[in-house]
């Protein structure tokens, strides 16, 4: 398959976090059906070309190859152990259809628009919790390696303004507000003293920074 890296998958796999629920070998076979589809293979070479492909687990760690069989787990849902159980995946999360062309020929389609895990999958509170916290992080990804990477530098322990911390990082004071309140309020990895609240602080503010270890271990290195 010397043309699959030209090939497209619709953007919304990984603006809708669908990434978080399917195990790599999930995510290659879904690119072999784009595949497929470009190159207008159908019928039983489709089929074998999917059963018999060659695709196995290369760069996923322990932590994360462990959360992906318990969020799946949780949901009900089988880790795949080969390639139809991929392609049952696949049609389980409604990312794919399965059917017939005119001369009956079986076809693999991605089915387009692509639907939001929240609509296909059962979530629960917790998990919807999640997919919003690793929005967030998504969208705010600079700002916090960049104030993380400052408390780590300094010995996980940071006393200075505010106004310090925005000229280091370069990061506007209104979303060191926000990713400091995610990081206190929300994921507990650190912890900080001030005189104000977070959402009040401004520019000549001095807080005291501390990492909480034992969350921050845990939460900074798996999403």
């Amino acid at each position: 398959m010397d043309d699959q890296k030209s090939v497209t998958i619709p953007i919304e796999i990984n603006d809708y976090l669908w990434t978080r629920y399917m195990p790599e070998t999930t995510y290659k076979v879904y690119i072999l059906i784009g595949y497929l589809n470009e190159q207008n293979i159908v019928g039983e070479e489709a089929t074998k070309t999917i059963l018999d492909a060659d695709i196995e687990e290369k760069n996923t760690i322990d932590k994360v190859l462990e959360q992906k069989k318990e969020v799946l787990g949780k949901l009900g849902l089988k880790y795949p152990e080969n390639r139809q159980d991929d392609l049952d995946l696949l049609v389980n999360f409604k990312l794919i259809n399965i059917d017939k062309d005119d001369e009956g020929n079986t076809v693999y389609k991605y089915n387009i628009p692509v639907e939001r895990p929240e609509e296909v999958l059962e979530l629960d509170e917790e998990e919807l919790k999640v997919l919003e916290d690793i929005k967030f992080e998504l969208k705010h990804e600079s700002a916090l390696n960049m104030i993380l990477t400052l408390i780590i530098n300094n010995n996980n322990n940071l006393l200075c303004s505010v106004d310090h911390i925005s000229k280091t990082t370069r990061v506007k004071i209104a979303e060191i507000r926000e990713v400091m309140d995610y990081l206190v309020n929300k994921e507990g990895s650190i912890k900080i003293k001030s005189d104000k609240p977070i959402s009040k602080l401004k520019k000549n503010d001095k807080i005291y920074i501390s990492v909480n270890e034992e969350v921050f271990e845990k939460k900074r290195l798996v999403l």
